[in-house]
């Protein structure tokens, strides 16, 4: 028996005859919880509670449901908001605020994958204090749409102690420009639509093929390959890690868009705008099950002379049956705290209520591949929620209380902070 090892059984034996039993380490101590009674509490994916209460503990809910069999800590810190709605944090896919500025593009080149927007965020960023206050609690801050492919955007949340707490993926999104915005006025490559095609195809074509040999390498079935950090960032979007969000307008392009990324490439893709006529294309989008439709800042159609008509474009989507639906602000288009608006004005022209809260809640969340965390308020997501003074629709009634992982965000009316009477029972 070594020295060591005689050393070590002593002083256990010393600590059995002092305490009778060994030491063990102090259980975690655990977070305080909040308790949140509402009149009403929309799910989004499991209905609506009347009189109901969420319990959230650190950064996650705890428990949904009716007051009275619903447990609720005895530590809790009890919010009576019995005159109120509660509702999931909303969340916008297309948004170009969080940066403090326009450094949202590089002009040089037509396809510029090796960009991301996540060196440009300034997590103080007045935009993304007001975007909460709207309750917006998550955004994809995407490159701008004057380039084919202008780089990597990152999905956040609009607050958080830090940019690393902030911050879900860095790699959110791959930003696509088809048509329109990004036409090469300079005389190069991409002025035409065929130009736009050619050189977007030509990229990935390069990328599936290195995605290939690197995956091929990794299972030990082939050479190493040389390392190109220009498609690196493309390698998670062949593994379909992360989609890639296509600005595309107009039935043309829209058809397009989902004949390339979607049929063609097999990647994971979402459509954002599909506005002006490209309501036309929504039969053909609706026959890809697994395309998701961003639809913004434009819903609706304007133009008397095409079809003599209003055209409300969410409402044609839904009826064509197109079922993966989102909405989208395109701040600062749209001020990002408008985006419940967005909602609003598509349900007034039509489209089902419980459809447009899920537009700014699980779609867009199920659309970027965070419907496990956020976009419906279960038990295990994160604490994202909003306290309102009635329909989340209303432009009339305030919101109250805006938590953002579990911590108050926008706290007007000092919800959250009040010493509410604690106890087992709201």
């Amino acid at each position: 028996m070594t020295a060591g090892i005689r050393r070590s059984l002593s002083a256990a034996v010393l600590a059995l005859a002092a305490g009778g039993a060994l030491a063990a380490e102090p259980a975690p101590a655990k977070e305080p919880a909040l308790a949140i009674r509402a009149a009403k509490i929309l799910t989004v994916t499991r209905g609506v509670i009347d009189d109901g209460v969420v319990v959230v503990r650190g950064r996650k809910i705890e428990a949904v449901g009716p007051v009275g069999t619903t447990p609720v800590p005895r530590d809790a810190r009890l919010v009576d908001c019995r005159d109120s709605w509660v509702f999931p944090g909303l969340i916008d896919l297309h948004a170009h605020i969080a940066g403090n500025g326009n450094d949202i593009n590089d002009m040089v080149h037509p396809t510029n994958p090796e960009l991301r927007t996540f060196e440009t965020i300034d997590p103080d960023d007045e935009d993304l204090k007001i975007a909460v206050a709207g309750g917006v609690t998550t955004i994809l801050y995407i490159p701008g749409s004057g380039t084919n492919l202008s780089g990597f955007g990152c999905l956040l949340k609009t607050a958080g102690d830090s940019l690393d707490d902030m911050v879900i993926r860095r790699y959110g999104a791959m930003k696509v420009a088809q048509a329109f915005n990004p036409e090469r006025r300079a005389g190069d490559l991409g002025l035409s639509r065929m130009g736009m095609s050619w050189g977007l195809k030509q990229l990935l074509d390069r990328a599936r093929d290195y995605t290939k040999a690197w995956d091929a390498f990794d299972a030990g079935k082939g050479e190493k390959p040389a390392l190109d950090r220009t498609l690196e960032p493309m390698k998670g979007l062949f593994r379909r890690e992360y989609p890639v969000i296509v600005h595309t307008a107009g039935a043309r392009d829209v058809v397009a868009t989902a004949r390339m990324f979607f049929d063609e490439y097999g990647l994971w893709t979402i459509v954002t705008h599909g506005c002006f006529d490209a309501h036309k294309s929504s039969p053909d989008l609706a026959k890809r099950k697994g395309l998701f439709v961003n639809l913004g800042p434009r819903l609706f159609d304007y133009n008397p002379t095409a079809e003599g008509r209003f055209v409300a474009v969410p409402s044609v989507y839904a009826a064509a049956g197109v079922e993966r639906i989102s909405f989208c602000t395109d701040s600062p288009v749209v001020p990002e705290e408008e985006l419940f608006l967005q909602a609003a004005m598509a349900v007034r022209f039509g489209f089902p209520p419980d459809r447009a809260l899920a537009a700014v809640t699980i779609e867009p969340a199920t659309a970027i591949g965070i419907a496990d965390r956020t976009g419906s308020l279960e038990a295990g997501k994160d604490a994202d929620l909003i306290v309102k003074d009635g329909d989340p629709f209303d432009p009339a009634t305030p919101i109250g209380l805006v938590l953002v992982n579990g911590k108050p965000a926008y706290d007007p009316k000092k919800l959250a902070t009040t010493n509410s009477p604690q106890g087992s029972t709201p």
